[in-house]
């Protein structure tokens, strides 16, 4: 039992981390991850390299589940800061809410407070202290990732723990999956990481809808202190979000989607979020803290956030019981990934019947 095979489906950040995390605790497993697409590939249906992105979870007050994930990545990540080759780096996130948010909130400020606050120190922002032209504030402690950095080295310690990494065409039935370990044996376990192509894959039987949340974010070589994010514009699928990378530069988004597969930038809003980065901190502009007098644009990036009703979708398959299923993670899937994994490693542990 202790030396199974088992074959991953996806190398986004959610299947790497379901690898590695299975390799360091059964070190005896031996483990491919299959994918079309590895880090440093670029594809609309592979979300990862388009991330932001930095710890801020988005589980309500009463979705215990996903706080238990997110909370999981959140010590990971604190933890992972302190290695230099991460790209992972401690920063202050600061929310702020126009009038607009607090109207559509009904005038109540208790939902701008997350149920993290222990865990992340979050602290209400003294009103003197709030942006122009906002209302309400809170800031906590986070991380902000580095995503091709982080994405490539959550590879190469896969790799160097011994993980197979496998490029293969898409995968169209899960049972398929079976016979593509790199032994060439049947595994005993495949860990169904797919993310938004997974409810294409023919034996994933998921009665909830899975759905694509388009974002379009900017990569400027501009710099601020701190994240910074801005809720409440009149399209209520826009807000503001900054996140500054460790390595020098910063994200610009952003917006939410639903059912939107259209790969290309929408320019009107690359224009939008310009505007609002430069209103809300002009220091991204200031030659006193080293940074050009504009925006100086690396890229536009487009990508689709794998999204679920229901949510995350962790669990043996009732049909196949050699099926994990590991996708479904929306907007999380960088902060919840550790969580996520801890649950695929009990899932799949030497105990489990497989048959």
């Amino acid at each position: 039992m202790s030396s199974s095979k088992v074959v991953v489906v996806g190398a986004g950040v959610v299947g790497l981390t379901a690898a590695l995390q299975l390799k360091r605790a059964y070190p005896d497993y031996d483990i491919t991850v299959v994918a079309a697409h590895i880090p440093g590939d670029f594809s609309l249906g592979y979300a990862s390299p388009y991330a932001g992105a930095n710890w801020h979870s988005l589980a309500s007050p009463r979705d215990k589940k996903l706080q238990e994930f997110d909370e999981v990545g959140y010590h990971e990540f604190q933890r992972l800061a302190d290695d230099p080759q991460s790209g992972v780096w401690r920063r202050a996130n600061a929310n702020y809410y126009t009038p607009t948010a607090v109207a559509r909130a009904n005038g109540d400020t208790s939902g701008f407070n997350h149920w993290f606050k222990e865990l992340a120190n979050e602290r209400v922002i003294p009103k003197e202290d709030l942006l122009p032209g906002t209302v309400y504030g809170t800031e906590f402690d986070t991380v902000v990732i580095s995503v091709p950095i982080y994405l490539n080295y959550l590879l190469q310690h896969c790799i160097k723990l011994g993980v197979t990494i496998k490029r293969v065409s898409f995968i169209t039935s899960i049972d398929d999956a079976r016979s593509l370990h790199s032994s060439g044996k049947e595994a005993d376990w495949v860990i169904n990481s797919a993310g938004l192509m997974a409810y294409r894959i023919d034996g994933v039987n998921d009665a909830r809808r899975n759905y694509p949340v388009k974002g379009q974010v900017l990569f400027v070589r501009n710099n601020i202190s701190k994240c910074i994010c801005v809720e409440g514009f009149d399209d209520p699928n826009e807000l503001l979000y900054m996140f500054p990378r460790k390595e020098g530069g910063t994200i610009i988004g952003g917006t939410f989607v639903q059912e939107n597969w259209d790969p290309q930038e929408n320019k009107a809003l690359s224009v939008k979020l310009s505007q609002r980065a430069v209103a809300y901190a002009p220091e991204i502009v200031d030659a006193k803290l080293s940074n050009p007098s504009f925006l100086d644009v690396v890229q536009v990036n487009v990508g689709l956030r794998p999204f679920r009703d229901g949510g995350m979708r962790i669990e043996r398959d009732t049909r196949r019981p050699w099926l994990i299923h590991n996708y479904g993670a929306g907007g999380g899937g960088f902060q919840g990934s550790y969580g996520f994994a801890k649950k695929v490693v009990e899932l799949a542990a030497p105990s489990q019947p497989k048959l």
